[in-house]
């Protein structure tokens, strides 16, 4: 039986080896294929362990009454277990999402272009439409909050085969998800944005947003947008959701049964009865798995290792449940962000339409083959379409020392779960051809003049103002990739418009001085979205257990009730990427342009480490488990 224990043990644990394996293959392509992401990025979405997926919960408090040796006939037990669950470590959460992002692992900086000694982290606020002199701090509180009711069936079927058994389980979830963010205004700013940066005319400030967090809600546009943000907000509310969150059925067979020690193999399914993911929040509270169909296999022993001469019914053991299995495709929401640009999905993109007047400089002339059609959107609501998700591989295995002495029984365990990276199955790696064309827009102007007689003057009474076509492919969550100070446009040719056949300077709608174009504008597609894997997910549990159980009743019919608890810890990138925890500066406007007191070093999309990026949830939870036990 020992040998048998160890193989068990060993099989199990291949479920955490294919988890911690490392995809990276070849550090020198990171940036090359649409799998890379950073072990320092922020990611779009948090899939969270399913309220339904917990072995430790089940193997508590009912080993007398499951898979039980010398039975002729049908038993079984029936269980209810209640529980609260809340997480901690909650930084790490914010990490997650944002990655580097956050200055001193805490807050984002949102500071507008002309900020001077603007920080390299910060995300630039004109894409937000705030003035190009506003600075603010915003942080964090996330926090994810559960209660759970697990009904658990369990069925010896021991009349028709020994070891035979059924399982039935159904848990009931209500949960609320709070990302909490709170602004801090730095400065407010009292620029206004010049003609033909967001629009033909100039917006003053009085009817730009108030603040970041005021555009993050989604309920507000400016300049040119005709929508505002609909997906990846950040909601300050409360975010809530109950239901099934899944059905599981399970077949098994102990075709090892004695008395001191089973052995037993067992396959399972899973229906999808929970929430799917809809993108519309950054923070959004998912009952269940995402709603993908599960099948898995898994096995289950126990050893009773000591146990009384003078009393049978004091004994302690080891009991082991493992499982393993995968995730089909679910069709879900998601958000992406461009390869190698964290978090970019919240810059602006411009949209574009056909050319033919718009040319590039003198001798060629060379036609734009698009130029601005006066709409801008957020990158994320173009970058936001359902995709069909997969997770390869999930384990969950628990391993718990169980002591017995007549009616009261102790558990005290340990939980490993774990999980590959999502799948995504799209046209990830080609062109997308839609009804609109978009660029990314970063800082570029949008809209020139020309004059009939070449007057350099924006005052000029024969100024026509036309669209241009400048991108800026490069630009970043940051702002525009920069030389030498200057904002860097795709492809620049001095921009001419063509006027009854003759090719007029395209000027500044503010200065004296010509504006350049792109010849050609460089257009977004879905291949240049990083649909590769998402984090995988590990974490790693301790729970207890003590339990009553009314045995000396003249019954058929035993109850039992006992009061458990877990402590669950997420095994993250957090550390590598974040080894301060310099959050006292949250509500305060002085961070340094630098931050030197954490490590910045990682998450370049060039630092090619072959850490695989993770994140899960750390938890701790509360429960009470009662049932009745039947021959």
């Amino acid at each position: 039986m020992n040998r048998a224990l160890k193989f068990l043990i060993a099989l199990a644990m291949l479920t955490g080896v294919s988890v911690y394996a490392n995809d990276c293959n070849s550090c020198n392509s990171c940036c090359d294929d649409c799998s890379y992401l950073g072990e320092c990025d922020g990611y779009p979405y948090l899939q969270a362990r399913s309220q339904g997926t917990n072995t430790a919960r089940r193997i508590v408090g009912q080993q007398e009454f499951i898979n039980k040796y010398g039975m002729d006939s049908a038993y079984g037990s029936f269980t209810i277990a209640a529980e609260y669950s809340q997480s901690f470590w909650n930084e790490r959460l914010s990490h997650f999402l944002f990655g580097n992002d956050l200055v001193d692992c805490c807050n984002l900086l949102i500071q507008g272009s002309s900020v001077e000694g603007r920080n390299s982290k910060a995300w630039l606020a004109d894409y937000f439409g705030l003035p190009t002199d506003y600075s603010s701090k915003v942080s964090f509180c996330p926090k994810i909050q559960n209660a759970i009711v697990d009904l658990d069936l369990f069925v010896g079927l021991d009349g028709w085969a020994k070891g035979l058994y059924m399982r039935f389980n159904a848990p009931i979830a209500w949960t609320k998800w709070q990302l909490c963010p709170s602004e801090n205004t730095c400065d407010a700013g009292t620029g206004s944005f010049t003609q033909g940066y967001m629009s033909t005319s100039t917006i003053t400030r009085d009817n730009l947003p108030t603040n970041f967090l005021q555009t993050m809600k989604g309920c507000t546009t400016f300049g040119d947008m005709k929508s505002p943000i609909k997906y990846s907000r950040f909601n300050s509310c409360d975010c809530t959701e109950a239901g099934l969150a899944e059905f599981d059925a399970e077949l098994g067979w102990n075709f090892h049964l004695e008395e001191d020690h089973t052995f037993g193999l067992y396959l399972f399914a899973s229906a999808p009865t929970g929430t799917r993911p809809n993108a519309v929040n950054i923070f959004e509270p998912i009952i269940g798995n995402g709603k993908h169909w599960e099948l898995g296999g898994g096995l289950s022993g126990s050893w009773i290792f000591w146990r009384s001469e003078e009393h049978d019914s004091r004994y302690m053991g080891l009991w082991l449940d493992a499982m393993v299995a995968t995730q089909f495709k679910a069709e879900q929401c998601r958000s992406f962000d461009f390869k190698c640009k964290p978090n970019s999905r919240y810059m602006l993109l411009e949209e574009l339409t056909d050319a033919t007047l718009l040319t590039g400089q003198p001798t060629e002339y060379t036609a734009s083959t698009y130029q601005y059609a006066a709409n801008l959107i957020p990158a994320v609501n173009w970058s936001t379409f359902q995709v069909d998700v997969s997770i390869p591989v999930y384990g969950d295995l628990s391993l718990k020392f169980g002591a017995v002495r007549e009616n009261w029984s102790f558990d005290l365990g340990y939980n490993f779960w774990g999980r590959t990276g999502e799948k995504f199955c799209n046209d990830c790696c080609s062109s997308c051809s839609t009804d609109k064309v978009y660029a990314i827009k970063g800082s570029s102007v949008l809209y020139g003049r020309y004059s009939d007689t070449d007057d350099k003057s924006p005052q000029a009474t024969d100024n026509h103002t036309v669209a241009i076509a400048q991108t800026q492919s490069t630009a970043t969550i940051h702002g525009p990739a920069l030389v030498n100070s200057i904002p860097q446009i795709d492809n620049p040719e001095d921009g001419y418009y063509t006027s009854n056949n003759l090719h007029k300077v395209i000027y500044s709608l503010v200065t004296t001085g010509t504006l350049q174009t792109s010849i050609q504008p460089v257009i977004v597609n879905k291949s240049m979205l990083n649909l590769g894997k998402s984090p995988s997910s590990i974490t790693n549990k301790l729970f207890a257990n003590i339990s009553y159980a009314w045995k000396d009743r003249e019954s058929n019919w035993i109850p039992f009730l006992g009061i458990g608890g877990e402590v669950e810890f997420s095994l993250d990138n957090y550390n590598d990427c974040c080894c301060c925890d310099n959050c006292n500066s949250c509500n305060s406007c002085t961070t340094s342009t630098t931050s030197t007191a954490c490590n910045t070093s990682c998450g370049s999309c060039n630092d090619c480490g072959c850490n695989s990026p993770r994140g899960a949830v750390s938890i701790w939870g509360v429960w009470i488990k009662g049932g009745l036990s039947f021959d």
